[in-house]
């Protein structure tokens, strides 16, 4: 079997039960709430399993992040590839590391109040808010690669 193939059916599956999940979570268990500890808040039936698959999900793809990035021959690139590709490759794997360092200095370690109280870890409170920052910018760069390569902009 193709590697496109075994990847499509694994696409396919994971599509199918973000699907349960998310229809689990708002349409069987929003009517169904059960209290939190505090009494205070109510929370969908269903939130555990929404966020264990968020959890989940998250694990795949970096597991599949690294997987490709050691498949990829250690980071080379194509020798067919044009040279802005190369150096594009490059620039998206190592574009990481920088945006995590200045998210994190950016990131907020104030308390926040939860559903249970007050929660105060500074460390978890700023990498928390570094890993959002990096995912945000990182994705507004996926978006502008994609824009660009859309308009052909980088054809030969």
């Amino acid at each position: 079997m193709k590697a496109s193939k075994i990847a499509s059916i694994v696409y396919y599956v994971l599509l199918i039960l973000s699907v349960v999940v998310f229809v689990l979570f708002f349409c069987v268990g929003f009517g169904n709430q059960e209290s939190l500890p505090s009494g205070l808040y109510k929370s969908p039936q269903f939130t555990d399993l929404l966020m264990y698959w968020m959890y989940a999900l998250a694990a795949i793809c970096g597991v599949c992040t690294v997987v490709g990035a050691v498949g990829a021959k250690g980071g080379k690139v194509d020798s067919n590839m044009p040279t802005w590709g190369k150096v594009l490759a490059k620039v998206g794997l190592w574009l990481f590391i920088p945006v995590l360092v200045v998210a994190w200095f950016i990131g907020d370690a104030s308390p926040l109040m939860t559903g249970t109280g007050l929660y105060e870890d500074a460390f978890w409170l700023q990498l928390t808010d570094a890993i959002i920052y990096t995912v945000y910018a990182l994705l507004g760069v996926t978006a502008v690669a994609l824009i660009a390569s859309l308009t052909g902009i980088f054809k030969k």
